[in-house]
């Protein structure tokens, strides 16, 4: 999600009817859902919620697909015990919500994550990805921290305002819905124009057209167009974090 002025809150889309194949722990007081890879590895990768939280089936399958292609894979509760959004709220009071989630202030919660993933799990090389409310907290760390060799942010970005915006200390790729209704297409070219100015690690910004916010872990694969999308994407990001870790 890009800013809060935006008409059209956060649709939560299609449940996946998953179970998950990871185990939930507790780092310095913060919640997390950890999966491991078969085989031992030095890579790790934070993956940062969407606003409906840490426990969504969704999330969690993306967090097991990412173990399941070699790498130890922690989802922090960046709410830190709060509660996230929940469909059947008054969606009039969501962008209030959202005024209290800030996702430029996730550095609390990703030092908790990626102490445990150093310490307890042995990883060396870190990378971050991050959906919707996520891939600005991705966007942030990818700013403002030096230690993930990269990041994948979906259809989430800094503010269009943000002076910050193109300064990328990690290689990021950053994916869209063409039909998305929180983030439009006018803001994604302005992300374009600043990488461009600004920018000096490499950068991918992926458009997936006709696609929805929320696709690539919140829509269900129900045609071939859909299928596409939703699987290119996934790729799209594994094949990032296997270039640049």
């Amino acid at each position: 999600m890009a800013n809060g002025n935006n008409e059209t809150p956060c649709c939560i889309g299609d449940r996946l009817e998953y179970g998950s194949m990871g185990r939930e722990l507790k780092v310095g007081g913060v919640d997390m859902y950890l999966a491991t890879p078969k085989t031992p590895t030095k890579k790790g990768v934070v993956v940062y919620i969407d606003v409906y939280g840490w426990k969504l089936p969704n999330t969690r399958y993306i967090v097991d697909m990412i173990a399941n292609n070699g790498y130890v894979a922690i989802l922090p509760d960046a709410f830190e015990g709060a509660e996230p959004w929940s469909a059947d709220r008054d969606w009039s009071t969501f962008f209030e919500w959202m005024k209290t989630k800030d996702a430029n202030k996730i550095h609390t919660v990703a030092d908790a994550a990626v102490g445990y993933l150093r310490q307890e799990c042995g990883v060396e090389q870190l990378g971050c990805v991050g959906f919707c409310w996520g891939g600005r907290a991705v966007h942030a760390c990818v700013v403002d921290r030096t230690d993930f060799k990269c990041g994948v942010a979906f259809y989430g970005m800094r503010s269009i305002d943000d002076e910050k915006l193109g300064l990328l200390n990690a290689p990021g790729l950053f994916v869209f819905g063409g039909k998305d209704s929180v983030i439009p297409l006018d803001q994604v070219e302005t992300l374009k124009t600043e990488l461009k100015k600004s920018c000096k690690v490499e950068h991918h910004v992926t458009v997936y057209e006709g696609m929805p916010h929320g696709f690539a872990h919140r829509k269900k694969e129900e045609n071939d167009k859909d299928a596409a999308a939703i699987d290119g994407a996934r790729l799209e990001m594994l094949k990032w974090l296997e270039k640049y870790m």
